[in-house]
Parts: C-alpha cells; structure tokens; sequence
C-alpha cells in the first residue's frame, strides 16, 4: 500500500493597513466602469423599482377606499 503525503505551504497573510481599503476598491471599480454602463443600469433599476412600488401603492389606495 502506497501513503500520498501532501505537503502545502502556508503563508502568512498581511493585513492591510489602511481602512480605506473597501473604499478605494469601489473608487476603483467605479473609475474603470463607463460613464454609459452606469447609466444604463441606474435606469434599469429605476424602471425594476418602479414597476415593484406600483402593486404596493396601488394596494395602499384600495385599502384607503375601503376604509
């Protein structure tokens, strides 16, 4: 019978020292991201809320009426 030794190095990770870490990411991100591309998505999402509210609202008045 044959033993398979695995042998795996860890390193120790360096914690990053400034806490705008996640902050200078998004700016990152966001630079790389087109001026179109946000827009395009800022009015799909506008429309998707849209279209989600108008149930909610139209509920809200049908129960205003009935009371």
């Amino acid at each position: 019978m044959r033993v398979i030794k695995i042998q795996r190095t860890i390193s120790k990770r360096v914690k990053p020292n400034n806490r705008s870490s996640v902050r200078q990411y998004a700016r990152d991100f966001i630079a790389k991201e087109s001026r179109w591309e946000f827009a395009i998505e800022a009015l799909a999402f506008g429309t998707l809320l849209a279209v989600s509210a108008w149930p909610i609202i139209a509920a809200a008045g049908a129960i205003g009426n009935f009371l």
